[in-house]
């Protein structure tokens, strides 16, 4: 799929996993604690180990050794807090929460490094853009990875010139969660809108769309809890509720944005299995390819 990150890439994840790890224990203390006193049922969220909590509340994010490995190992099998996990659907949490509390004791080992699972469950918000180069099949690719957060949208128009392709990321497992910038708006709602901006901008009118919905694997234990109905754009869905179904469902919903005479390519994907993302990643490295060489007139397209 690719050439593997080199030790030195590896290392500079170790930071940011760290602080994924301390952080999201630190939000489920603070909503522990918050639900405890807020809530009807009160005492099923309030933890039972206030030392640990006192410990990972003071963190400075920086360091996570043993004695901190076992605090947060402690609070991970605490009741309170797995309570409190459990309405994770409420309040802001990474999606690597449950891994990185499952391997804590690993990741807060002397001369622990982290390996490409480790790596790929990482979590850092992109900020500008980051754009990065590679050659395929002797034609050069230049991908450009803007940021997502709104505060970083003003800054995509000025790359918009000469894209061949826009790949579109939503999470299919946002449907009932709020943005992390507001705590209100609809994700699932948001990224439609986003993605309708993005259809229509008139510098794109040339560019393939692909589009992917990700995080599938977390989408398919969400719905097993939460029907995507809770989601406003998905309020009307009358289906049986499956996975498949409802996976269908919110593929025609985003198909309905893109106008009938324009063509755009949907995945449903889980960005950490590899073998998922080697397939999508081929289909639409043949799909780019396709297009460019068709749009210089040296073959047809094939899609």
């Amino acid at each position: 799929m690719g050439k593997k990150l080199k030790r030195e890439e590896m290392e500079s994840y170790v930071p940011i996993i760290v602080g994924n790890t301390i952080s999201s224990m630190q939000t489920l203390i603070e909503k522990s604690e918050e639900f405890a006193s807020e809530e009807k049922d009160g005492e099923k969220f309030m933890h039972k180990c206030p030392e640990a909590a006192k410990l990972i509340a003071d963190s400075d994010r920086e360091t996570l050794d043993v004695k901190m490995g076992e605090a947060i190992a402690a609070l991970w099998s605490d009741a309170g807090i797995q309570a409190t996990f459990q309405e994770k659907h409420k309040y802001q949490l990474i999606d690597s929460a449950k891994y990185y509390f499952d391997n804590v004791k690993k990741i807060s080992q002397e001369g622990w490094f982290p390996d490409m699972e480790d790596v790929l469950r990482s979590r850092a918000r992109t900020t500008g853009i980051v754009t990065t180069e590679f050659v395929v099949q002797e034609h050069n690719f230049k991908l450009f990875d803007v940021g997502g957060q709104k505060s970083e949208r003003k800054k995509w128009v000025p790359f918009f010139e000469g894209v061949d392709c826009v790949l579109f990321v939503a999470a299919i497992s946002g449907y009932n969660k709020t943005l992390f910038e507001d705590g209100v708006t609809n994700r699932m709602q948001d990224a439609m809108n986003l993605f309708q901006k993005t259809v229509k901008e008139k510098m794109l009118q040339r560019s393939s769309l692909v589009l992917f919905l990700n995080k599938r694997d977390l989408f398919a234990d969400e719905i097993k809890r939460f029907p995507i109905t809770v989601s406003p754009p998905l309020a009307h869905y009358t289906g049986n509720g499956s996975y498949e179904d409802c996976c269908k469902f919110i593929t025609q919903e985003f198909e309905k944005i893109v106008p009938q005479t324009r063509p755009v390519t949907i995945h449903i994907t889980c960005a950490t299995d590899a073998d998922n993302v080697k397939v999508v990643i081929d289909s639409v490295r043949e799909h780019v390819l396709n297009e460019s060489l068709a749009a210089a007139g040296l073959t047809s397209t094939l899609l």
